[in-house]
């Protein structure tokens, strides 16, 4: 059966019925529910390669305290589904002696209290520093919303500018929160949540160290984060950028490698992408400014019509160079560059290595500034 990814596993919602009475051993998971509801299913369940899978139901007391015996013979991710609402995940390693659990039972946003489980501990942290942040993030956003319909420009960029301060900010402090539990199976529930094409190496230090973890290496869902990172490598910052070779509107060969010496901003779009053509303006700016002898754009376009493409770098003004083999997402540069969602991009250095990705907007006026002043 083929693999499910460890993010897929992670974020799944089910409800399984099955029987089974539960032997005294294995690790003591024990607690009580709020709101218990009588008659409705609480089923433990394992994550395993093929996908989440029932191990017991649970008996609470109309008290709502209950007990299940969980067997650990390695670092394993749980998961508690209570009635189908509230969804507990845990990582226990077969060392933990009680685990207890207190909360509400019948809200999916609901508080919970673990003790007696560190692992399970971590991902209490980062799920509440994950929280935080999000917060954070919307209250700019409304913030945001109230600047664009007063129409005020000054008011937008300052926010644009805090919510990559706020970012820059809580992602330092995450990795730093990550890389002081490490090794730990948690980690990998953490990961999810930083980019990779932003943080390879810091995926790279983090699964070398896993490595050393005899036990965690052999775990499928640390497996497929090395095979993850390995698969990242040559997309790393500091990787050599693979080449792009392809036609121009006029028929002609463009290649990547012929703008080596110059700093080369690689924008994957489309005429049909909103978000690629709203973007555009920033660009055509941020071009008029700085492109030249030193720094050149090379568009490469994920339409699979020729005169929309074209009517696009009309429409839009795009005055630097423009590729394409009209194949969509199936596009040679997309499948090489890894491209699943568009506008990306990719910044290339004089030495054609690459030195930043998914730079857009204040991002990427701001690392423009930072390389020509």
């Amino acid at each position: 059966m083929k693999n499910i990814s460890p993010i897929m596993l992670l974020t799944l919602l089910f409800a399984f019925a099955c029987s089974g009475g539960g032997s005294e051993t294995g690790v003591k998971v024990t607690g009580k529910v709020e709101n218990p509801i009588e008659g409705e299913l609480v089923v433990l369940n394992e994550f395993k390669p093929t996908g989440p899978t029932p191990l017991d139901t649970i008996t609470v007391e109309p008290s709502g305290e209950f007990t299940v015996y969980v067997p650990v013979d390695a670092p394993t991710f749980y998961r508690l589904n209570f009635y189908n609402r509230q969804q507990v995940t845990m990582v226990l390693d077969g060392k933990e002696e009680v685990v207890e659990i207190m909360l509400e039972g019948d809200n999916p946003q609901g508080e919970v209290s673990i003790k007696g489980s560190k692992h399970t501990a971590y991902i209490k942290e980062m799920e509440g520093r994950i929280r935080d942040n999000q917060s954070d993030v919307q209250a700019l956003n409304q913030q945001a919303m109230e600047a664009r319909q007063d129409d005020d420009a000054a008011k937008m960029q300052r926010l644009t500018e805090e919510y990559y301060a706020l970012m820059n900010e809580y992602q330092k402090e995450f990795k730093e929160y990550v890389w002081s539990i490490t090794p730990s199976l948690s980690v990998v529930y953490g990961l999810e949540n930083l980019p990779i094409e932003e943080h390879y190496s810091f995926y790279d230090s983090v699964t070398q160290k896993l490595k050393q973890d005899t036990a965690l290496a052999k775990n499928f869902f640390v497996a497929d984060l090395i095979t993850k990172v390995d698969g990242a490598k040559n997309l790393a910052v500091g990787a050599e950028a693979p080449e792009i070779s392809m036609e121009n509107p006029d028929g002609e060969i463009i290649t990547l490698s012929s703008l080596k010496g110059k700093y080369v901003l690689i924008d994957f779009w489309a005429a049909w992408c909103k978000p690629c053509r709203a973007e555009n303006p920033n660009v055509v700016r941020m071009y008029s400014e700085y492109g030249g002898d030193q720094f050149e754009i090379l568009g490469v376009s994920l339409d699979r019509n020729r005169d929309a493409w074209l009517k696009a770098i009309d429409q839009d003004g795009l005055p630097w160079l423009h590729v394409s083999d009209l194949q969509y997402f199936n596009n040679v540069a997309a499948r090489t560059y890894q491209i699943s969602a568009i506008p990306a991009t990719y910044l290339i250095g004089p030495d054609g290595k690459i030195i930043a990705k998914g730079l857009r907007g204040a991002s990427l006026e701001a690392k423009l500034k930072e390389i020509f002043g």
